[in-house]
């Protein structure tokens, strides 16, 4: 029998998400996924609820601490926030629901949309304290900050693909 690590779930649950939306979130589908017994399931996740948590965790992990982490290899704000952006646009150069899902989760469960929420506000307080060392008033920073957020979560939201040099001219004032 193969041995499935704790990450390995939780890399086929986002994938799951990603393709099939969280309704596929069941333990059923995910063991079937992973040719898995339920009982190895409940050896890493006492419920389902915890799996559950333990998910949205990883995906803040993935998805936000990591760019940040990125970001940061930047030596002033505006390198870091330039890296930030083109992280985020190699991102929506990937086909991925991943966003989208996870949203619709939160709409769904409240406890998923707490934690959702809790990751966009993080995500955002990143890029004001950015801002805040570039531009010169806290509501110029604040602005901007507004704009490229609003911007990011957008793209996903287009009624059609954007290219990497369309990505690119959108935030054209960022990125120099």
């Amino acid at each position: 029998m193969t041995v499935i690590t704790k990450e390995q779930l939780l890399k086929m649950g986002l994938n799951l998400l990603d393709t099939s939306g969280h309704s596929s979130l069941k333990i059923n589908h995910i063991c079937s996924s992973l040719n898995l017994t339920k009982g190895s399931f409940y050896h890493w996740f006492k419920s389902k609820e915890e799996f559950n948590l333990s998910l949205l965790e990883y995906w803040r992990e993935l998805f936000t601490n990591k760019l940040i982490e990125d970001a940061n290899k930047g030596g002033s704000s505006q390198e870091k926030l330039v890296r930030i952006i083109k992280l985020c646009i190699e991102s929506a150069m990937i086909d991925s629901r991943l966003e989208i899902e996870i949203n619709m989760w939160g709409h769904q469960d409240t406890m998923v949309g707490e934690f959702v929420e809790s990751v966009y506000k993080e995500r955002f307080l990143y890029l004001i304290n950015l801002l805040e060392d570039i531009y010169q008033s806290k509501e110029e920073a604040n602005r901007h900050a507004l704009i490229i957020y609003a911007l990011i979560s957008g793209v996903d939201l287009f009624y059609k693909k954007l290219s990497k040099d369309e990505m690119e001219l959108i935030f054209k004032e960022y990125l120099n």
